[in-house]
């Protein structure tokens, strides 16, 4: 604890070196920032991640993948933290129990905690991909006060979040609860059982309001949705940055590139490709990228720009309205 103490006093680049030299595996471009005590028997740490500053980390098995981020005076305190890709714990979270034996946090790909969270993790709590936890919060696995021996009662059990699962703000979830996947619980509920998948639940105590929220859109339903965040974007970034686009033949065109919806054959270098139905083999996107163009794919989840175009950039954040979480490599 001394040495991990000492090394949040040093800048991110001595932190990150020290480590390495002792052994721990850190990847590129991680760093981790003054005042963020981490204090684990392993630690593997992927490329990007970025932890504080002033955070605590503490446990025995410690694993992050690329490219996620802690933010600034978060505590995770578990004998077993395993965090995905792309994934985002936000200020002032606090995950937190005994080093029980089944004491661990783990979160899937592009998931989301939001601030002023609460997560007990003593039993286990094991959330997968694309799950966003609202802010306020909280998630249990034991519920104890009352004597056990006068008679009171006492809960213990583990939690799971299935994919694409959304708690908006101020959600309590009881131990012995999975929810599950593509399930959306209404703000301020409280959810004390299990609950299928595809369903939109809500009330204290949650019981489902609505069942098969989800349903698959065709082809055309889906390039019609583009088609008007397309139109969307064309008036939010005249007023953001009070720039003229004119959207036409499934193009948002600009006076130097253009935003295309599937269309490989009319592209330019500096033009972004936006895939909706057409998902091209790998060797087309690579040849893609090396003639400079952006390929934008949401099912992939994630971005790599070929430059620093900030209407790009502006347009990925905008996405975001529409439940479309994309992340620049």
């Amino acid at each position: 604890m001394l040495g991990s103490l000492i090394l949040s006093c040093l800048p991110s680049f001595l932190h990150v070196n020290i480590r390495r030299m002792l052994g721990q595996k850190i990847g590129n471009g991680t760093k981790i920032k003054f005042g963020t005590i981490l204090n684990s028997k392993t630690i593997h740490l992927g490329r990007n991640v970025t932890i504080g500053p002033f955070c605590y980390i503490k446990a025995k098995d410690l694993k992050i993948d690329n490219n996620t981020a802690i933010k600034p005076l978060s505590v995770i305190s578990t004998r077993k933290i395993t965090l995905g890709k792309f994934v985002h714990i936000a200020p002032l979270s606090i995950i937190s129990s005994e080093f029980t034996e089944n004491s661990k946090i783990e979160i899937g790909d592009h998931s989301r905690i939001f601030p002023f969270c609460w997560l007990d993790t003593g039993e286990g709590i094991t959330s997968g991909k694309n799950v966003g936890v609202g802010g306020y919060s909280l998630i249990l696995t034991h519920g104890v006060w009352s004597n056990y021996l006068d008679g009171g009662p006492v809960s213990f059990g583990s939690v799971k979040i299935n994919d694409n699962v959304y708690l908006p703000w101020r959600v309590f979830i009881l131990p012995n609860v999975e929810i599950g996947k593509d399930t959306i619980v209404g703000a301020n509920s409280l959810v004390n059982k299990s609950f299928p998948e595809n369903s939109l639940i809500g009330g204290s105590p949650a019981k489902i309001i609505k069942d098969n929220i989800n349903q698959p859109l065709s082809e055309q339903e889906k390039f019609e949705r583009a088609k008007e965040i397309f139109i969307a974007f064309l008036s939010y970034i005249k007023l953001k940055e009070n720039l003229s686009s004119k959207f036409e033949n499934n193009k948002l065109i600009f006076d130097k590139f253009k935003i295309v919806i599937d269309d490989i054959d009319s592209l330019n270098k500096g033009d972004m490709l936006f895939l909706v139905n057409n998902e091209p083999e790998e060797n087309i996107l690579s040849k893609l990228s090396e003639k400079g163009i952006t390929v934008l794919n949401h099912y992939q989840k994630h971005i790599k720009l070929i430059d620093k175009n900030e209407v790009f950039v502006t347009f990925i954040a905008f996405l975001r309205r529409y439940g479309i979480r994309l992340y620049i490599e």
